[in-house]
């Protein structure tokens, strides 16, 4: 019997967090019960209508899409990264829906109300910036306690970051936001840049997925990471495929046996504007142990690059029932 798991997808909809989209859509083992789109890949407005146009391909359209954050916390204009993500956020895909029309959506009450109507059986997946999860704790986190647990794409132990020396692109772009989140989720799980980058899809892999293409839905997967694909020769030439870090998070929310090996740290961010500024700290020291209690967050720290294509290749190909 499949164990179906509900989830709330926090996400900034740029190419990578549509093929977690598209695969949380597709999965059997996903509820997908809403889409908290806020700005970081790509601005709010386009991260909303980007959202809504992946659930319209789909047929999906009783999923609701929540305005999350336009900002970070510390109110500063965000960067956007068209460079890798194109100019609408979805690679060469233009959708048809200009993105000012949701310029004016605020809706975090509708997100509340989810929550309580599931007490204690809700998963959260935050695979974007932090400020929209941020948020919802800072407005209410008596309703927020009420989450079963959160899963967030972030951070980079050991590593070097993918936007400055030391910090990954979610917690750099808002680092106190994710900071906040790190020090009171409880059940938090950070599936980090030092697992993540080892979650590829080459070319050839991304072209059998396309050869089992049948819907509007499957038919776009192949664009949106051939452009990826094009975008990452030009940051890390040579490099085999795309990295699928928002994917990553979200098959660990399922989660999958065998895919992730973890360890029990408590996480700081550094968000002190600081040339460190996005730093995940945690301790990794030789004789450092397990942590417990609050604050305590179990982090991904190997990840098994064979389960994970062999399942990526299962539900992408997957045929609709």
């Amino acid at each position: 019997m499949i164990s179906i798991k509900k989830i709330i997808l926090f996400s900034d909809t740029g190419i990578d967090d549509a093929i977690a989209l598209i695969y949380a859509l597709k999965n059997p083992s996903i509820d997908l019960l809403a889409i908290v789109s806020g700005f970081g890949n790509t601005d709010r407005n386009k991260s909303y209508r980007n959202a809504a146009y992946l659930l319209n391909l789909a047929d999906r359209h009783e999923i609701p899409v929540i305005a999350g954050s336009s900002r970070p916390l510390n109110g500063v204009e965000p960067e956007y990264f068209p460079d890798i993500h194109g100019v609408e956020g979805l690679g060469p895909i233009s959708p048809p829906v200009p993105e000012e029309r949701y310029r004016t959506k605020t809706n975090f009450s509708k997100l509340f109300k989810l929550i309580k109507s599931h007490p204690g059986d809700i998963t959260i997946a935050n695979v974007g910036r932090c400020t929209s999860l941020a948020i919802a704790w800072l407005l209410s986190p008596e309703v927020m306690g009420l989450v079963k647990e959160t899963y967030i794409m972030g951070g980079a132990f050991l590593v070097p970051g993918n936007v400055t020396e030391v910090a990954e692109a979610n917690f750099f772009g808002d680092a106190q936001a994710a900071n906040i989140v790190c020090q009171n989720s409880p059940n938090l799980t950070v599936i980090p840049l030092n697992v993540t980058r080892h979650a590829l899809l080459t070319p050839g892999q991304v072209d059998f997925i396309d050869s089992k293409a049948v819907t509007p839905l499957d038919l776009i997967i192949k664009p949106l990471l051939d452009f990826y694909y094009e975008a990452y020769q030009q940051l890390e030439p040579g490099i085999a495929g795309t990295p699928q870090h928002d994917l990553s998070a979200v098959m660990a929310a399922v989660p999958i046996d065998g895919l992730f090996t973890f360890e029990k740290r408590e996480i700081r961010v550094q968000h002190e504007e600081s040339y460190a500024n996005g730093l995940s700290i945690a301790d990794f020291r030789p004789g450092s142990s397990d942590c417990f209690g609050t604050g305590c967050s179990q982090v991904a720290v190997g990840i098994d690059e064979d389960v994970f294509l062999t399942n990526v290749l299962k539900i992408l190909t997957r045929e609709e029932k």
